[in-house]
């Protein structure tokens, strides 16, 4: 060990206070001087250089101690130490041109008794180009989390709005104004009707009505398997089973955390996974698999059932003290049969939707057509309807009207039927 290096870890060792100045914190204060990853230099208030580690002697062309007394100016003419032992105030992260290679540095003033006495500059021995590529990294992993929290936001969207609910009908007008009410209450929602009658539609409505900008999660329960029903509604640590993401994973109600959690068929969850979903709706509190802690929770919920609620408690197979938590406010969203006067609204509206995607032109149904449309009893209501002029508009293809017979034919036979009610 050089001489000055000697003095240098005594004079440490003497700052250390209570700690005392062991083998291996003399081994440290060797590696802080000799850093092969850093350079060390310390000038005096002159700006002579007075300690100079190994590897920037060589990067000089120096011997050993050779660099005592030169001036730093000499060495290095882009170096900030003069304007440091000036000021006083120190510069980090400078990029600094060491014989012809960018850099990076850093230098500290030495204060003593509020007065500069030196300075200190470190160098990394890394070119700022790898540096850069570091940056790079960091920046490329930086828009990686971006994107992944784009894509969450695109997952977790509700895009329809009350707006987007069409028709004229007063039973139709009374959900909506309904679904209006509900939206500035916190307030659990059970929304009924039969399949294809526009459910998730109010459910993101009420949703955007009241939290537009928070997650809306959209959980399918018939489409759960059973044994995964628990990890995919709440979640589970690292390690918790066999198969687990090695990072754990967050569960539908974590994900919906200030936002809105909508229960697809609610219906058709286990009584075991309803027992658990009591708790969890009844405390806003979620006990991931795995894990000993619960977490706090701030979400709405909405469920949907394509069944009669009340008759599958008393038969059973839902649980009441569940059905009376979702069910504080409720929406029964009618079918199509009942509220025949939608129907025309629904067509004009589809046909533009198809036309645009299937490269037609229809304007409209015959009235024939029309006339059988609306007295058909579309058992699957506007996803029916829907289905039904698509079959329509790639049967005919041309043309500004359906005709009765590019209709399919329950259609027809059903329409017509209904026509002598």
């Amino acid at each position: 060990m050089k001489r000055n290096e000697i003095e240098l870890i005594s004079t440490i060792g003497n700052a250390l206070g209570e700690y005392e100045l062991t083998p291996l914190i003399t081994w440290a204060l060797r590696f802080f001087l000799r850093n092969a990853y850093e350079s060390l230099v310390i000038v005096d208030r002159q700006g002579h250089v007075q300690f100079m580690d190994n590897g920037s002697e060589k990067l000089f062309g120096i011997p050993r101690g050779g660099a005592h007394g030169l001036d730093i100016n000499d060495l290095l003419p882009d170096t900030i130490l003069p304007r440091v032992l000036q000021t006083g105030y120190p510069s980090a992260g400078r990029v600094l041109n060491v014989r012809g290679v960018n850099k990076i540095s850093s230098s500290y003033p030495l204060m003593k008794g509020g007065r500069v006495i030196g300075a200190i500059g470190r160098v990394l021995f890394h070119s700022l180009e790898e540096v850069e590529k570091i940056n790079e990294e960091a920046t490329r992993l930086r828009h990686e989390v971006k994107s992944m929290r784009r894509r969450e936001r695109n997952e977790y969207r509700a895009p329809y709005t009350l707006n987007h609910i069409l028709g004229t009908s007063p039973a139709l007008k009374e959900c909506v104004h309904m679904a209006e009410k509900i939206a500035r209450v916190n307030a659990d929602v059970l929304l009924s009707g039969e399949s294809g009658t526009g459910k998730e539609l109010f459910a993101q409505a009420i949703h955007n009505l009241g939290r537009p900008e928070r997650p809306f999660v959209r959980v399918n329960c018939p489409a759960i398997p059973l044994e995964l029903a628990e990890s995919e509604f709440f979640g589970y640590e690292r390690g918790a089973f066999t198969g687990a993401d090695p990072s754990g994973r967050k569960g539908k109600f974590e994900a919906a955390n200030n936002g809105t959690v909508f229960l697809d068929e609610v219906n058709s969850l286990p009584l075991s996974i309803q027992a658990k979903l009591l708790r969890v709706i009844q405390e806003r509190e979620v006990e991931k698999l795995g894990s000993t802690r619960s977490r706090k929770l701030d979400f709405k919920i909405i469920a949907a059932t394509n069944v009669d609620l009340k008759r599958a408690v008393e038969a059973g197979s839902f649980r009441k003290d569940l059905y009376y938590r979702i069910a504080r406010t409720a929406i029964d969203v009618p079918p199509l049969r009942s509220r025949r006067e939608d129907i025309p609204v629904y067509v004009r509206h589809f046909l533009v939707a198809i036309n645009q995607r299937f490269g037609t032109g229809f304007k409209g149904l015959s009235r024939e057509a029309l006339s059988c449309v609306i007295e058909y009893d579309w058992p699957g209501n506007v996803r029916d309807l829907v289905n039904a002029l698509e079959q329509a508009c790639l049967k005919t293809w041309t043309g500004e009207e359906l005709p009765l017979d590019s209709l399919p034919s329950d259609v027809t036979a059903g329409g017509l039927k209904g026509e002598g009610r």
